[in-house]
């Protein structure tokens, strides 16, 4: 009987770059408010200059970093202010989020969503901080979606994306298994509480979350030049 093997997914060169870029930011060789040189990065990276701007729209796309027009790109960065603006927003917008959910969810969808978890939980064991995030945020994002409201999903996407990157690029905090199992207390809610114990509950753990990431960006995470 012929050997099987695992079916090879096909990576193309920009989600190489996009990989090696994460990689770089999550270990501290990018600092936010770094400037990114395109031409720099091809260079060293053996690649073409298209293919490092494609990668680095996406990256914008995904919170990374942010393009401003006629002057460059640059990793993501915020004022200590204004995370803890984006962090009160979040926790209201988010407890909102997860109301409306629980008057729609099914049982699917919640193990769709424990699923997530799981793979957070074990991204925290193996240390592997990419796929942490990545998890992380896709349980996230598959939360405001099944909200139903879509203005609310864009609107959470929009404002998290670049927060849920920079808090962990700034603070250079481990990820660990016992955060990722916080998110269960969650799902825990959505199966089986009622209000007001169901929001008191959800709206405690987002702000759990909060106060954990307020603490751990230093003040000098701010670039000097941007923080003026």
């Amino acid at each position: 009987m012929p050997p099987t093997f695992a079916e090879i997914e096909p990576v193309s060169l920009k989600d190489r770059v996009i990989n090696a870029l994460k990689d770089a930011f999550l270990e501290g060789q990018f600092k936010p408010g770094d400037a990114i040189v395109e031409r720099e990065l091809a260079r060293q990276m053996k690649v073409g200059t298209p293919v490092v701007r494609e990668a680095l729209i996406s990256l914008e796309g995904q919170g990374f970093v942010r393009r401003v027009t006629n002057t460059g790109t640059f990793v993501t960065e915020f004022s200590n202010d204004e995370v803890r603006q984006l962090y009160a927003l979040r926790v209201e917008l988010e407890t909102l989020a997860l109301r409306w959910l629980k008057a729609r969810v099914t049982e699917e969808q919640l193990e769709e969503l424990t699923r997530i978890v799981d793979d957070v939980v074990a991204a925290g064991e193996r240390g592997a901080k990419k796929e942490f995030l990545e998890h992380d945020y896709r349980f996230h994002r598959l939360c405001w979606r099944l909200s139903g409201n879509t203005f609310l999903a864009e609107t959470l996407d929009r404002l998290m994306a670049p927060l849920f990157s920079f808090v962990v690029v700034a603070s250079g905090a481990k990820l660990t298994e016992s955060m990722g199992r916080e998110h269960y207390e969650l799902i825990r809610a959505l199966r089986t509480l009622e209000d007001p114990e169901f929001s008191v509950v959800v709206r405690k753990t987002f702000s759990g979350f909060a106060s954990r990431w307020l603490t751990s960006v230093p003040p000098d995470a701010v670039h000097p030049k941007q923080a003026e």
